[in-house]
């Protein structure tokens, strides 16, 4: 996961360190161009990055797709995590409060501007070098 994205779908987001945030409205084209591309999504969650370098991450809104099945062939892996990281991207988007949000953090953090969905996309040759995901 240390690669450098595809212009496609690293399009419209920002990089702060080896991490990749898109906007709201944003990301699920990214996801998108990562099925086309041959990307599994293996889940991602929102942050607020303010400009002055500081990231607010708010690892309770979590978007992750279930672990790939034995014998799953990687296209319909690539497939099926993508949908589940959009289906659990567009719940949390609708329930949550990001203003709230915003406001549990200290300083002035502007939930529109700053918002981002950082997302964690492997390829297949890239899967077999991964010794272990995050277990939860």
């Amino acid at each position: 996961m240390d690669e450098v994205l595809p212009k496609d779908i690293a399009q419209g987001a920002t990089l702060r360190g080896n991490e990749y945030g898109w906007s709201v409205s944003i990301f699920p084209v990214a996801l998108e161009r990562a099925v086309a591309y041959g990307y599994a999504c293996l889940g991602g969650q929102f942050q607020f990055r303010l400009d002055d370098g500081t990231t607010c991450e708010m690892h309770w809104l979590v978007a992750e797709s279930v672990e790939r099945a034995d014998g799953e062939c990687w296209t319909d892996y690539s497939r099926r995590s993508c949908s589940e990281v959009l289906e659990k991207f567009r719940h949390l988007v609708s329930a949550t409060d990001f203003d709230k949000e915003a406001a549990s953090w200290p300083g002035q953090v502007d939930s529109k501007a700053s918002l981002v969905f950082v997302a964690y996309f492997v390829l297949e040759a890239e899967w077999g070098s991964l010794s272990t995901r995050n277990q939860h």
